[in-house]
């Protein structure tokens, strides 16, 4: 009995073992290229009330950027207070964020991104939600400016935790040709899971970047 007991504790502490080396490579941040810059940045510290097309608060490039909240329904997406530090840029306070509200089942948030004269982009954003808000995201990305894919993406879902627990979310393009240098780069989120169809509740974004080297 006593050998019984003690390889059940053995084979119990391997599993946890096992599942904790999960849980960290699977939060394992993305190590950004040194020769990077930053190309867009949104930190929404001056946006307040509903909005319909977001351009960035900062950006590198010539290009026009922009987040919209595409679809049907009356969902929507609005600045409001308690922001975040994860991720902010030039030692930007915890001002505002960016709300996307429910129902957001019907609808997508794009960030339209243009990639010219960059390659080896990293899109990264801090994240949370509401405790109605959406518990699904799923990410895909376009090259063609129409058609969304997600082929080379490593982290193609992921789910929020309710705030005020916020995470860095990191979705590596480098390994995607296609994604550089290209006029047409956008990333859709769409949201997913049973809350997200609820009349309240929303997911949280806040220091939305994208980062690349640039083209010589």
């Amino acid at each position: 009995m006593r050998n019984k007991f003690f390889l059940l504790t053995f084979i119990s502490i391997c599993i946890m073992s096992c599942t904790e080396d999960r849980i960290i490579e699977a939060n394992k941040p993305i190590v950004i290229d040194p020769a990077s810059e930053l190309v867009y940045y949104w930190n929404f510290n001056s946006l307040v009330g509903n909005a319909t097309n977001i351009p960035p608060d900062f950006k590198t490039s010539s290009a026009t950027a922009s987040i919209t909240y595409n679809g049907t329904g009356a969902g929507y997406m609005d600045g409001d207070t308690g922001g975040y530090t994860i991720n902010a840029r030039n030692n930007d306070p915890a001002e505002n964020l960016l709300k996307v509200r429910n129902p957001s089942n019907t609808r997508n948030l794009v960030l339209s991104m243009p990639t010219t004269g960059y390659k080896k982009v990293v899109l990264q954003f801090a994240l949370s939600r509401s405790n109605n808000g959406a518990t699904i995201q799923n990410y895909s990305y376009t090259v063609d400016g129409v058609n969304f894919i997600s082929t080379g993406l490593s982290k193609s879902s992921h789910n929020p935790t309710p705030d005020p627990v916020v995470e860095l979310v990191s979705l590596d393009f480098s390994s995607i040709d296609a994604a550089n240098n290209n006029p047409n780069f956008k990333v859709k989120i769409e949201f997913a899971g049973d809350a997200a169809a609820n009349p309240t509740g929303n997911n949280r974004f806040d220091n939305v970047t994208i980062e690349g080297i640039p083209l010589i």
